[in-house]
């Protein structure tokens, strides 16, 4: 069950492993370990700051030397899920870590499952250590597809055959229409926050989004973000695009993308927006973020260079 306490000692292979409850007070150990081993997008502070609810708790696990992996506790349900590859380490530890914060969540605290999201690569070492140790399962993945855009080969213009329909999208809407841009940290949080309700309302009921999160990234000014950016269109705040620099590397995440959807092509032309800018910032690939695949047809109209693969699937006692 959840501990309210600071930190609990877990007796384990790492016999130096602390479970530690308050990520405010201890993000320094966050951050420094994200500075020295983070690798994928979601790796960010006050992205998984911003993450914590009221029902869905952050702890992490401290194994020393700047290992931590994140999580997340919903205590109602007794269910733990792992931040979106929240295992800050060395790669050839990040199964072992893993594993050894399977024991604690599955055995120790007797919960009833672990979600995890991760790279094919661990996915596949999971599913051969079960074959092994027994004790643990897991179950079906869901996939998610992630496009990678190379800024060499990104067309600020358009030009050429190979980028008409979208370029014919552009001109189409700015000769429709009058768009002018602002850093959303200029815009008032009223109209921030109209922007992710109404955006919210178009949505399908079954789309799970955290409308907390939105509102904490608006609340505090987009902290931890590289770039925030709302179009408007005819007067009217109608977008947020937002993200950050992935930590050791020269790409970029593109975290938030948000749209009012009804101005047709308006989620080309912001993303066409986007990109021209980070690519006169000198980012070398630009992340567009996880999708399923009726998403990913969309995001292929940019011309991904690559897409890899996260799986999400839940770890449960055999």
């Amino acid at each position: 069950m959840y501990n309210s306490s600071n930190i609990v000692l877990s007796k384990g292979v790492y016999l130096d492993l602390k479970v530690i409850y308050d990520v405010v007070k201890h993000q320094k150990k966050i951050k420094r370990s994200i500075k020295k081993h983070g690798y994928f997008a979601e790796h960010n502070y006050l992205h998984y700051l911003y993450n914590q609810t009221e029902w869905d708790k952050n702890i992490f696990f401290d194994f020393g030397n700047d290992k931590v992996l994140l999580t997340q506790f919903y205590e109602k349900n007794n269910v733990w899920s792992l931040f979106p590859n929240g295992i800050l380490a060395p790669e050839k530890d990040r199964l072992g870590l893993l594993l050894e914060a399977s024991d604690y969540i599955l055995k120790e605290q007797k919960a009833k499952k672990f979600y995890v999201e991760v790279l094919e690569g661990l996915r596949k070492g999971i599913l051969n250590k079960f074959k092994v140790k027994n004790s643990f399962r897991a179950c079906d993945a869901d996939i998610l597809y992630w496009p990678m855009y190379n800024m060499n080969l990104w067309s600020e213009k358009l030009e050429g055959s190979k980028w008409k329909k979208l370029r014919n999208v552009r001109n189409k809407f700015y000769k429709e229409h009058k768009v002018r841009v602002r850093d959303s940290r200029e815009v008032p949080k009223e109209e921030l926050n109209k922007i992710i309700l109404d955006w919210l309302k178009r949505r399908s009921d079954n789309d799970r989004v955290d409308k907390d999160y939105f509102l904490n990234l608006i609340d505090n000014n987009f902290e931890g973000l590289d770039m925030a950016k709302t179009m408007y269109i005819d007067g009217k705040p109608c977008t947020i695009t937002a993200g950050w620099k992935i930590p050791n590397s020269n790409n970029y995440y593109s975290s938030i993308g948000i749209v009012d959807y009804s101005y047709p092509g308006l989620g080309e032309v912001t993303n066409i927006d986007d990109l021209n800018r980070l690519k006169r910032k000198g980012f070398d690939y630009v992340d567009f973020g996880g999708s399923d695949k009726v998403l990913l047809y969309f995001k292929k109209k940019f011309r991904p260079e690559k897409i890899y693969k996260t799986y999400l699937f839940s770890i449960v006692r055999g």
